[in-house]
């Protein structure tokens, strides 16, 4: 799998299976950054999740790589056991206030593949309706800055 290292709507994000569609996908976004990350066996949904100020709001987009219809997001009335916590972790790598992380559902466990500094949303009802569970929770402690 190849997706672009930049985060806009339309990016790059493609299954590539052989040399001849690498090379396909070179002369589509030539100087393009690329990030290559191994295809995980999911549901075919992307849970998006936005911490605001360790606040959490989650959504479910259909992947983009999912074959067959397309179905529209959805707003997340809770998110599964312990994934709201993986997401508040982020800020102990990252250090970010605001962000976005998606996380696939890999036979019951989840898998954080991408995490946004600036997160963009498609559509704004799991940020106006945060989840029941959602109270603003302290994040972990950060550790000093070298």
């Amino acid at each position: 799998m190849v997706t672009s290292r930049r985060s806009r709507r339309g990016n790059l994000v493609a299954l590539v299976a052989d040399d001849e569609r690498l090379r396909e996908l070179v002369g589509q976004w030539p100087g393009e950054p690329v990030v290559v990350q191994d295809l995980a066996p999911s549901t075919g949904w992307d849970h998006k999740v936005w911490v605001v100020a360790g606040r959490i709001f989650a959504g479910l987009r259909h992947s983009e790589l999912a074959v067959g219809e397309q179905f529209p997001s959805q707003v997340v009335g809770e998110l599964p056991c312990g994934w709201s916590e993986l997401a508040l972790r982020v800020v102990e790598v990252f250090d970010l206030d605001v962000y976005g992380v998606d996380i696939l559902d890999v036979g019951g466990a989840p898998l954080i593949v991408d995490v946004n500094a600036f997160p963009g949303y498609e559509d704004s009802r799991p940020l106006q309706q945060p989840w029941p569970t959602s109270q603003p929770r302290s994040p972990p402690a950060r550790s000093p800055r070298a």
